[in-house]
């Protein structure tokens, strides 16, 4: 059900400023922290939310941003040495949700 009112308006907001916290390098649970979030999924959710209201433009820029900052965060997972390779595996799915959703329209 979709929300009406001032609480879409609150909840749009609140979508934007997880969108601002991201581009300004922020990790998502520091954003959930922040906004008062329960969770760092919740966070990107509302990071995805915001995206999606962008003009075609800006939401092709913002992706491209965001796939270059989860190809680093993956080669990061890939070199480091103390995960083991269940670890690894399980934080190399998480980035591959993050970008299926990053990518969704």
């Amino acid at each position: 059900m979709a929300v009406d009112g001032p609480d879409a308006a609150t909840a749009a907001t609140l979508d934007d400023e997880a969108l601002a916290l991201r581009l300004k390098g922020h990790a998502f649970g520091t954003i959930a922290k922040t906004l008062g979030l329960g969770t760092s999924s919740d966070a990107n959710h509302a990071f995805n939310r915001a995206l999606r209201r962008r003009p075609a433009e800006a939401r092709d820029e913002i992706r491209a941003d965001e796939n270059q900052r989860l190809d680093r965060l993956a080669v990061a997972v890939r070199e480091n040495a103390s995960l083991t390779e269940a670890e690894s595996a399980k934080r190399l799915r998480t980035i591959d949700g993050l970008r299926a959703r990053l990518m969704t329209d």
